[in-house]
């Protein structure tokens, strides 16, 4: 869960205390409209990270091709993996989008971190730095959108394992 998530969550929490406690003294409470609506109508800002993206350029000097998506539930962050042109291994990848920024971290095996990626997307381009998990390598990436779709529609639960 985004802070903004968390603090939207609390505030009216927040505010229906401090009506509560205004009550038991019999004074009443005026929230402005101006602070309580926004609060009660926003819809959550639209995650620029928030369905199944597709991007291509280079890490270092390899040539690169990355997917990620929203896991389910979105607000488990993001899940994907790249591969590099010429390899046929598959490198997986979860982390987290906040606004145009993205930490992902990366395992070779399905197991152990192996690497991150630390970048901010700028219109089509998805550029930063990858680094390996014991910090000795960094190499930068500059990757442009290849494709994008729309959310998967969420899963059923089944109710059984």
């Amino acid at each position: 869960m985004t802070a903004v998530r968390r603090i939207a969550a609390i505030v009216p929490l927040l505010l229906a205390a401090a009506g509560a406690h205004a009550a038991d003294v019999s004074t009443p409470v005026s929230t402005p409209a101006s602070v309580s609506a926004p609060l009660q109508s926003a819809e959550p800002p639209p995650q620029l990270f928030g369905k199944p993206m597709v991007f291509r350029g280079t890490l270092g000097d390899k040539q690169v091709q990355l997917s990620i998506r929203p896991k389910n539930p979105a607000d488990e962050g993001l899940e994907g993996e790249y591969f590099i042109f010429g390899s046929s291994q598959k490198v997986l990848l979860a982390g987290d989008g906040e606004g145009d920024a993205l930490l992902l971290e990366e395992s070779e095996n399905g197991k152990d971190i192996s690497g991150q990626w630390d970048g901010k997307l700028e219109g089509d381009t998805l550029s930063g730095n990858w680094t390996s998990a014991d910090f000795s390598i960094t190499r930068p990436f500059v990757l442009k959108v290849l494709s994008t779709s729309a959310p998967a529609p969420a899963k059923k639960a089944t109710g059984t394992r």
